[in-house]
């Protein structure tokens, strides 16, 4: 997208008046309202350092040990030094004959990159070298590879398996209280070593049985006891930051409590979200679940206002509508499936909440995905949810709860000036003010900011006001998916610590 200068320019340039090219612009935008990022605060309360991808032992030690192997090709005098480059093009083709040989041996093994593989999987031999190779590897290292930021690459470093080396730019070593746990990795794989892709920078050929070869070798799954519990020291043990053990403790916790054989993430979701009453031995409940419970409870605020927004979209296809003709709809849903009170206050504030916030996220949820859509109880579940999150606001903000992303506390606060209006007002202050209003701030702010990076064009503002009142901005032919709760680390939590043998 050319900046302001470059149109400046280019008109000053202009003699006469001429036809532009018309703009080519996406529609999109995965954060409509701004508030995902508390999501992310909150979790980082309870569970930092994880994310949603990185589940498996082996992805960490197989890196690992590739650093390793760059210090033993350097320290054996096999090469006359090594660049930056050098080494790490060494463990990128490592990651990535790891990757491919497991795809070879199961095709839905669970690693990032089977699509990007599939090329390879029917290839006889591959050439790790030359412009093929340096796209793919390049395009693994910040998208489907380990070391990508989006994968295992935050964590490799977080949890202390790498240490970056000072002189080195983007060059690591492994923690050397690995060297047990890498020397029996290594014991699997010991007659493979002098193959070249093991022991030489620079460009070498592997072939596909050789490749299938190795993937039996170092299977994903195929783990020593001493890698179960390196990680679990490192996940929730001794070498665990004090929050990450408490999380990591209140998974457990739950798992246990449960008492039931492999019970689902989403059972222990809600057990670690319950109040201690729920719980079967309520002295086992640990205190960093008030901290869970805040962040499912966020969770659900969240995904309430998206759905309201997407429920509204899906409405403005009939035509314009104003703010209390929007909130009349809505409300007129509603009545079919519970009684409406006079006041908002009655409404929506003066109920005890004793439930679960993991449940209200499932009811909206399935209404969402329903086929057809029943939208009186799409409805009746967004606003339940929503009178449950207002009553379960804290007293006070977070300091990472920033105005702009509508802190619980901010819109307790705004339900509470509204108490005294008619349900029918209330509704059209939430509509105005937390969707629309929230809407346009950072549909439009986002793009902003990524016209001055130059960066892609997408139109996230799916809502404008006209003439006949709020309208759907041009080129919004579709409601698009519905929104999802967004993942809370806990699924990769649970996969580590049943790798790691903790739960049983």
């Amino acid at each position: 997208m050319p900046s302001l200068e470059d149109l400046l320019e280019e008109t000053r340039q202009q003699e006469e008046p001429s036809i532009v090219a018309p703009s080519k612009t996406d529609l999109g935008g995965v954060d409509p309202l701004g508030l995902r990022q508390i999501n992310f605060g909150l979790m980082d309360r309870v569970l930092p350092d994880l994310n949603n991808v990185a589940r498996h032992i082996r992805p960490y030690v197989v890196m690992a040990w590739a650093w390793r192997r760059v210090r033993t090709i350097v320290e054996t005098g096999k090469t006359m030094g090594a660049s930056d480059a050098e080494m790490r093009d060494f463990v990128d083709r490592i990651e990535a004959i790891y990757a491919w040989s497991q795809f070879l041996n199961d095709p839905n093994t669970d690693i990032p990159g089977r699509q990007a593989m599939q090329a390879l999987i029917s290839e006889e031999s591959y050439n790790f070298g030359g412009p093929e190779w340096e796209t793919r590897r390049n395009m693994r290292r910040y998208s489907t590879g380990f070391i990508s930021p989006l994968n295992y690459g935050p964590s490799l470093r977080t949890l202390g398996w790498l240490l970056p080396v000072d002189q080195g730019l983007g060059v690591f070593q492994p923690d050397p209280t690995l060297d047990p746990l890498l020397d029996k990795f290594e014991h699997a794989i010991r007659d493979e070593l002098g193959h070249e892709a093991f022991s030489k920078f620079g460009e070498v050929k592997v072939k596909r049985k050789d490749a299938r070869r190795w993937g039996a070798l170092w299977r994903l799954h195929d783990l020593a006891k001493i890698e179960k519990k390196t990680m679990f020291s490192r996940l929730g043990g001794s070498e665990a930051s004090n929050v990450r053990r408490e999380g990591i403790a209140l998974v457990i916790a739950a798992y246990t409590d449960l008492q039931k054989p492999d019970p689902s993430s989403e059972a222990i979701r809600t057990r670690m979200a319950d109040f201690s009453e729920a719980w079967n031995n309520e002295s086992s409940r640990p205190a960093v679940s008030d901290e869970w419970r805040t962040l499912q409870v966020r969770q659900l605020f969240r995904l309430a206002l998206e759905s309201l927004l997407f429920w509204t979209i899906g409405e403005l296809f009939q035509g314009p509508m104003r703010s209390a003709q929007i909130a009349q709809t809505f409300l007129t849903s509603v009545k079919s499936a519970t009684e409406v009170p006079g006041t908002a206050e009655e409404w929506m504030l003066s109920v005890n909440a004793e439930d679960n916030p993991v449940a209200h996220l499932r009811q909206i949820q399935v209404e969402l995905h329903r086929r057809p859509r029943n939208d009186k109880q799409l409805a009746a579940a967004i606003i339940s949810a929503l009178a449950f999150c207002l009553r379960e606001a804290p007293e006070q903000s977070h300091a990472f709860e920033s105005a702009d992303r509508l802190p619980l506390r901010r819109a307790k606060q705004d339900a509470e000036e509204w108490s005294g209006l008619s349900p029918v007002e209330f509704l059209t202050r939430v509509f105005e003010s937390w969707i629309m209003a929230q809407h346009a701030y950072w549909a439009v702010g986002r793009g902003l900011a990524d016209a001055r990076s130059r960066g892609k064009q997408i139109l996230r503002l799916k809502i404008v006001m006209d003439e006949g009142g709020w309208t759907l901005t041009p080129g919004t032919t579709k409601q698009g998916n519905p929104p999802e709760p967004t993942p809370d680390r806990l699924e990769t939590a649970i996969s580590l610590l049943k790798e790691c043998g903790k739960l049983k």
